[in-house]
């Protein structure tokens, strides 16, 4: 544990210091002001907020040493202990577990809940997997007698239940009781890792207004990305919010801003949520604020670990994210946690600072398993120009501690809006992870504050741009969001990833566009953003018709079409490489490839003109998107071999009208699919009957340029692929007994071999159609002998509604189904029926519209679908 003079939080000062705080210092924000007579452990003030009774849940008194006669055991020592609970119990019972507990000495907190947590490998200490679970309690026990307490019968380990403290910007801390560091603004001229640094966070370079239009938000928002159906988790010093009875505390302190935050739902201490936020200075409001203003119509949660009597402790952190975790479990939110807090010294915990197995980190874990999305700000340590409370912890390898620089989370350090390094902002290598931060986000704006500063403002403002990504594609993975985030920041210190900088600054625009084509595959059916679906058939008379799905009707009608001109011998392939952006491929009637594209304004070359291509084709092409402005057409030539072709951004390769040869001796239509950025997977069937692959792994054909691996079978119809996450692809053919067989790659091997399948029944007509909404989620659909749809799903451990059963969804059917999927647990299905009109039906996460065997009729004659 850290000396108390190090413990002492933000406002624990004399009276005479307190005043001199309340100027503006160099280097701080003149709204840092009195937060109340906040105290250490050793001794408490009068906050001016009283407990409710929910409070008193995440508050434990401190010991009255003098009354228990403790006072000769020496120091006592605020704790959590892990211990055994069998499994067939309840977490509480850890309350009993812990009330037998006979260190001498030891207080258990009955008003503490018990918290489960995952069990560290390296802390077994006897625990039976089968038969016991972990469970942490808090409690407090003379420093002497601790040893004592780990050797109680169903103890695991004791740790420290250490302090914690926000990362807005602080230049003049109390670091040694006689001494005060003071650091002066050095307006970017001192030295600096790279360029020159901003060490000024009382000057804010622009407002929450232009960070936005500087990340590109803005333009985010004008493709319909706002944060809708997004929740973030603010794990803060709490928060004031609208609509909530504000604690007198907090109003009648002189420096309240008399700001109520907008927006939050919900949050824990559930009985007073969004009613305090006095003790931190109202840096959840900030933090609210700065996550509202990349995600206006995002929603918060208040999750507040700070404590009266106790302040914010790594106890109360845990029950925060076992709130947000059990929340994530009933109702899928908070999809993100945002974290602008952590301990400024190696000293004040060196087990929480350097142990992976630290409760807390290991909670962290369990949060990102559960699948919520987790940020936290590096630090406030960067060599430059250290916060006071860094000590001489500063700089690189010294000022990322702990659960911030854990591997699996995103570490976020700073920079101004006109690209200046913070002087202040961590350096790597963490604690935990070599390679930290992740990448940089903004700070120093006008935005709660007059100056939003530390990494404590760059965090939420990432955590806001990353809701604006989980709103466009749900499934998105922790690992997803962390990698397109830095596979697309700005680079701004040495080449690649640096210790100051990470990946540099996010790009949210530009890691929008990349998550918007990397999966992308072409159909006739597309959806380019959340709620958005575009359809394209072809007519009686050969033309391209197009209709779409703005969120609220049907364009131009629910029965109407747009007539986009054209002689299309082929069903049309669609694909989108970014919001707001098509491409849309045909065969003309001389056996060319045609295109047109929408840029977010109008169609090019013109509403019914196309692009000629060149070629002579048969069938269907195919075209996929591997990245933002990027597209891979293949098609079939004359010879039946492959031939390929491809957009760089710039111009058409090899040429507006060449083709690259692929080899190969091709019965029907190339099935292609993209798992990542510049990886391309091509199924075909060879003219014995077997399925043939080959791939581009970045720099090569594999096998070869006109090679190809036989994956054996001996398949009807055409392949299906998808891929629900990078390096996994799921194969679905037809066999000569009709049925339905697949076969897949996990990232090292085919399964169940390279040239076996899994049957999974069925009678099959034409070809399956396969989607994936999420991780480890596929839906199938196929058309039975009775014409009728069919649907089975895999849920990520197992086949629905078995490994050979089919679900009947009715209809009679003619061709093809078509299905997109625009959102996480949703669905749309297209089918042609017996009048030659188009029919639609679709899953909205818990029942099929508009009935299960039921379909809406969207009206025309179709040609080609």
């Amino acid at each position: 544990m850290r000396k108390e003079k190090h413990q002492m939080p933000l406002g624990a000062m004399s009276p005479q210091q307190e005043e001199h705080s309340m100027g503006k210092m160099p280097g701080e924000t003149i709204e840092k002001q009195p937060t109340g007579n906040m105290g250490s452990a050793s001794g408490m003030g009068d906050t001016g907020i009283r407990p409710t009774p929910q409070d008193e849940a995440s508050s434990m008194p401190m010991a009255d040493m003098a009354a228990s006669g403790e006072n000769s055991e020496g120091e006592m020592r605020n704790v959590l202990i892990e211990v055994r609970v069998p499994s067939a119990k309840n977490a509480s019972f850890g309350l009993q577990m812990g009330a037998g507990l006979t260190a001498y000495g030891f207080q258990l907190d009955y008003n503490y809940e018990p918290v489960p947590v995952s069990s560290s490998p390296n802390l077994q200490n006897g625990l039976t997997e089968s038969d016991d679970q972990v469970v942490l309690v808090r409690g407090t026990v003379p420093v002497a007698r601790i040893g004592e307490l780990e050797q109680q019968p169903n103890v695991i380990k004791v740790w420290n239940d250490t302090k914690v403290e926000h990362f807005q910007f602080d230049a003049d801390i109390m670091v040694e009781e006689e001494q005060k560091i003071k650091i002066t603004p050095m307006e970017g001229l001192g030295t600096c890792p790279i360029g020159t640094c901003d060490c000024a966070p009382g000057t804010p370079k622009g407002t929450i207004a232009d960070v936005a239009n500087y990340l590109g938000v803005n333009q985010m928002w004008a493709s319909g990305f706002k944060g809708d159906g997004i929740v973030v988790g603010v794990v803060d010093g709490g928060i004031t919010a609208q609509g909530r009875s504000i604690n007198s505390g907090d109003t009648s302190n002189p420096g309240w801003p008399n700001k109520l935050i907008p927006r939050v739902i919900g949050g824990w201490p559930t009985a007073n949520w969004g009613t305090t936020g006095a003790n931190w200075g109202w840096h959840g409001n900030m933090c609210s604020t700065d996550v509202l203003g990349m995600a206006p119509n995002a929603q918060i949660y208040d999750i507040r670990i700070d404590a009266p009597n106790i302040g914010a402790t790594i106890s109360n952190a845990i029950a925060g994210f076992q709130w947000a975790i059990d929340q994530h479990k009933a109702n899928g939110t908070p999809q993100i946690l945002t974290n602008s807090w952590g301990i400024f010294q190696d000293n004040w915990d060196p087990a929480y600072a350097t142990d992976p197995n630290h409760p807390f980190t290991r909670k962290v874990v369990d949060a990102l398993n559960e699948g919520i999305i987790v940020l936290f700000a590096a630090g406030n340590c960067g060599g430059s120009c250290p916060d006071g409370r860094c000590g001489t912890d500063n700089g690189p390898g010294k000022s990322i501690w702990g659960a911030n620089g854990h591997p699996r989370v995103m570490t976020v350090g700073a920079v101004n809006k006109n690209e200046q390094f913070v002087g202040y902002s961590s350096q790597g290598p963490a604690a935990l992870d070599p390679q930290k931060p992740d990448f940089c986000s903004v700070t120093h704006f006008t935005g709660f504050f007059t100056s939003d500063s530390g990494t404590s403002a760059a965090t939420p403002i990432a955590a806001g741009c990353v809701a604006l990504l989980k709103q466009a594609k749900p499934s998105l993975t922790q690992d997803q969001i962390k990698n397109v985030l830095k596979n697309t920041a700005k680079d701004i210190g040495p080449a690649g990833f640096d210790q100051h900088s990470g990946a540099g600054i996010i790009r949210p625009k530009l890691a929008l566009e990349s998550i918007a084509a990397a999966p992308s595959a072409s159909g006739p059916v597309v959806s380019w953003g959340p709620n958005r679906l575009d359809v394209f058939v072809v007519g009686t008379d050969s033309a391209l018709y197009h209709k779409w799905w703005n969120g609220a009707s049907w364009g131009p009608s629910l029965t109407g079409y747009e007539n986009m001109g054209g002689v299309c011998m082929s069903a049309p392939e669609v694909v989108s490489w970014g919001p707001n952006r098509l491409d849309v491929f045909v065969v003309g009637a001389n056996s060319a490839l045609y295109h047109k594209w929408w840029n977010g304004a109008s169609w090019g070359p013109s509403l019914t003109g196309y692009e000629n291509m060149g070629g002579i084709i048969q069938g269907q092409p195919k075209i996929v998107s591997w990245g933002p402005n990027r597209l891979d057409a293949f098609v079939i030539g004359t010879d039946r071999s492959l031939y390929h072709k491809w957009w760089n951004g710039s111009a058409w390769g090899p040429s507006l009208t060449g083709y690259e040869n692929l080899g190969g001796k091709i019965v029907g239509n190339p099935e292609v699919v993209c798992w990542g950025p510049n990886r391309i997977d091509i199924f075909v069937v060879g003219t014995d009957s077997s399925l043939y692959h080959k791939w581009w792994n970045g720099s090569a054909w594999g096998p070869s340029l006109t090679g190809w691996e036989n994956l054996g079978g001996t398949i009807l119809g055409q392949p299906k692929v998808v891929s629900w996450e990078p390096n996994r692809l799921d194969v679905f053919v037809v066999g000569t007994n009709s049925a339905l067989y697949h076969k897949w790659w996990n990232g090292s091997a085919w399964g169940p071999s390279l040239t076996g399948y899994e049957n999974m029944g069925g009678t099959i007509v034409g070809s399956p159609e396969v989607v994936s909404w999420g991780a480890n989620r596929l839906d199938v659909f196929v058309v039975g002998t009775n014409s009728a749809l069919y649907h089975k799903w895999w849920n990520g451990s197992a086949w629905g509604p078995s490994l050979t059963g089919y679900e009947n969804m009715g209809g009679t059917i003619v061709g093809q189904p078509r299905v997109a999927s625009w959102g996480s647990n949703r669905l749309d299905v297209f089918v042609t029926g017996t009048n030659s009109a188009l029919f639609h039906k679709w899953w909205n996460g818990s029942s099929w519209g508009p009935s299960l065997t039921g379909y809406e009729n969207m009206g025309g004659i179709i040609n080609k679908f």
